[in-house]
C-alpha cells in the first residue's frame, strides 16, 4: 500500500511503500540544522528516498542537487517523488559512492545521514534493505570523507547526522574538513543523547561552537516546542 507523506514546513509531498525505510526525525533534524545560502549546489550521499534532498532543495532554493544512492528500489522511488513534485533541479545518481568523478572543488555543500553502524552490528532486523541503510555494509565513513574532501570547494560545509558514540571514528577519518558546529539530540531532559548533529567546513580554522542540546519528549512523551516549531506546528 502506498501514501503520501507531507514534508514539514514545505509543499511537498514523498511516496511511502508499506514495508519500505521511509524517514525518521533524525532526517527532519538534520535538514533543519544544515544551514545554506541560496543557489549553491548540494550532494546528498545515500539519499534514500529523497527526503534530505527536497528538504535542503526547498529550505535554502538550492540551485542543483545531486542525489546519490546506491539501491535501485530507492532511486527509482526518489524520482517518483521528484515526479510528484514537478522538481527537475535535483539529479538522482544511482551507483556506488566510490565509482563517482566528480570534478575537484565543485560542490557548495554536502548532506549525509549515513549508516549508523558498523557491518555485522547487532540488528535484529535482517531484511537487506533496512541493513543497507543501518550498517555500514555499501558505505563507510572513510568512503564519505574521503569523497567530501576531494569535491567541496574550499569552506564548503558537510553535514551529518550520527551516533554520539562514533564520534571518535568520525573525527578520526574527518581529514581536511574541521568539526565546527555541533548539537546533541536527547529523547528527553537528563537522558543520554541518541543523535549528534554536525556541521564540518573544508580547511577551516580551528574552533568548535557547541550548540544547546535538543530534547526531543517533554515530560508527558509530547514533542517539545523545538521539535513542534522544526515540524512546523
Amino acid at each position: 500500500m502506498e501514501k503520501l507523506d507531507y514534508i514539514p514546513k514545505t509543499n511537498l509531498y514523498m511516496k511511502h511503500v508499506d514495508k519500505s525505510y521511509s524517514f525518521g526525525i533524525d532526517s527532519i533534524l538534520l535538514a533543519n540544522f544544515a544551514k545554506m545560502k541560496k543557489h549553491k549546489t548540494l550532494i546528498d550521499i545515500g539519499a534514500g528516498s529523497g527526503i534530505l534532498s527536497l528538504a535542503s532543495f526547498y529550505y535554502y532554493n538550492l540551485d542543483k542537487v545531486y542525489s546519490i544512492e546506491i539501491q535501485k528500489e530507492k532511486a527509482k522511488l526518489l524520482k517518483e517523488n521528484l515526479k510528484i513534485n514537478s522538481i527537475d533541479k535535483i539529479e538522482v545518481i544511482n551507483d556506488d559512492l566510490n565509482n563517482l568523478n566528480f570534478k575537484e572543488n565543485f560542490i557548495d555543500y554536502i548532506i549525509t545521514n549515513p549508516p549508523y553502524y558498523k557491518k555485522g552490528a547487532n540488528i535484529k532486523n535482517k531484511d537487506e534493505e533496512f541493513l543497507i541503510s543501518r550498517q555500514e555494509i555499501k558505505m563507510n565513513l572513510s568512503d564519505i570523507f574521503k569523497f567530501s574532501n576531494k569535491v567541496l570547494k574550499d569552506k564548503g560545509k558537510l553535514f551529518m547526522i550520527h551516533k554520539p558514540e562514533r564520534l571518535v571514528d568520525i573525527i578520526k577519518e574527518s581529514g581536511n574538513l574541521k568539526l565546527k558546529r555541533i548539537k546533541f539530540v536527547q529523547s528527553k531532559t537528563f537522558e543520554k543523547p541518541v543523535f549528534v548533529l554536525m556541521e564540518f567546513v573544508k580547511n577551516a580554522n580551528d574552533g568548535l561552537k557547541f550548540e544547546n542540546p535538543l530534547v526531543i519528549y517533554d515530560e508527558n512523551n509530547k514533542y517539545t516546542k523545538e521539535v513542534n516549531d522544526i515540524n512546523g506546528l
